[in-house]
C-alpha cells in the first residue's frame, strides 16, 4: 500500500513539472465579422506526451485534437464555427467566415498522457467586430457663431459592431459631452449619437475668429475617422450710406484744401 502511494505520488509530482507556460495568442485580436481567425495554444509539455488539446467557447467544446486517435481531430458543431481542418493542428486552430456569436471567452485545455494526465485550462476574450463603411457625420445648427452664443450640433457614427467611441473637440481641444446614445441598426449593428449644447467662450475662439468642429470616431482601436466644420464669426452689419459718404468725403478733402489756398493767394497779391 505505502509502495503504491510513493509511485503515485512521485506520478503527480512528475506531472506538475512537465506542462507549463499554457498561453493562447489569437489573430487578429479583433476579428472583422466573415473574416478568418486563427487561435494559437502555446505549451510545453517538457517531453511529455500530449493526450488530447481541446478548444471551448464558452462551456461548450468545439474542436478537439487528440494525436493517439484517427484521424486526431474532432470537430464538435457550434452554430457560428467553421474550422478548417486542414489549417489545424496540435497548436493551432483556424476559424472561417467567423460569426458575431463567437465572441466571448474561449479557451484552450491541455492534457498530457499517462502517467501524469496533467491539465491545464486557459482562457482569453475574443471580439467579433464590423467596421464603419464610412466616416461619422457632423451637423452644427448655425454657420456663424460669436462669443456668448449656443453651439448646437450633433454627430452620428456609422453603423459598427460594436458601437463607435465618439469624441467632440473644439479647435482640437476635447470637450466633455453627456448626451450619448447608442441606436439599434440593422445586422446586429449599433449606431453611435452624440449632441452637443455649449456656449461659446473666448478660449474657443481662433485668432481669426473662427471655430473648428471636430467629431471622431473609433472602433476597437482599429477605426478612426473624424468629420470636421469651420464655423466663421458672425457677419458684421452692413454699414451705412452716410458713413460711405463720408469716408468718400475725407479722401478727396486734401485736392479741395490745396485749390481754396491757390485761390487765397491769387486774390492777395
Amino acid at each position: 500500500m505505502a509502495a503504491n502511494f510513493v509511485i503515485l505520488l512521485s506520478a503527480l509530482l512528475t506531472g506538475a513539472c512537465c506542462l507549463k507556460n499554457v498561453s493562447i495568442f489569437i489573430y487578429p485580436p479583433a476579428v472583422e465579422r466573415d473574416k478568418e481567425a486563427t487561435l494559437h495554444c502555446l505549451y510545453d509539455l517538457e517531453g511529455a506526451p500530449l493526450y488530447a488539446l481541446k478548444w471551448y467557447r464558452g462551456f461548450r467544446e468545439f474542436y478537439r485534437y487528440s494525436p493517439n486517435e484517427n484521424p486526431p481531430i474532432k470537430i464538435f458543431p457550434y452554430e457560428g464555427i467553421t474550422v478548417d481542418v486542414s489549417m489545424s493542428n496540435a497548436t493551432q486552430v483556424v476559424l472561417r467566415r467567423v460569426g458575431f456569436n463567437l465572441s466571448g471567452n474561449l479557451s484552450c485545455e491541455v492534457t498530457t498522457d499517462a502517467p501524469a494526465f496533467s491539465t491545464a485550462l486557459v482562457s482569453k476574450e475574443l471580439m467579433v467586430i464590423e467596421l464603419p463603411k464610412r466616416g461619422p457625420t457632423l451637423q452644427t445648427e448655425k454657420e456663424r457663431y460669436d462669443v456668448g452664443d449656443i453651439l448646437r450640433g450633433n454627430c452620428t457614427a456609422a453603423p459598427s459592431k460594436p458601437p463607435a467611441e465618439l469624441k467632440f473637440f473644439i479647435n482640437n481641444i476635447e470637450v466633455t459631452l453627456s448626451g450619448h446614445k447608442i441606436i439599434v441598426a440593422s445586422k446586429g449593428l449599433q449606431q453611435s449619437f452624440i449632441s452637443v449644447e455649449l456656449r461659446i467662450e473666448p478660449a474657443h475662439m481662433s485668432q481669426n475668429g473662427n471655430i473648428i468642429v471636430k467629431c471622431t470616431a473609433l472602433v476597437a482601436s482599429l477605426h478612426r475617422q473624424s468629420a470636421q466644420i469651420s464655423l466663421g464669426p458672425r457677419t458684421s452689419e452692413p454699414v451705412p450710406e452716410r458713413v460711405i459718404s463720408s469716408s468718400s468725403f475725407n479722401t478727396r478733402y486734401p485736392s479741395f484744401l490745396i485749390m481754396f489756398l491757390i485761390i487765397t493767394r491769387l486774390f492777395s497779391r
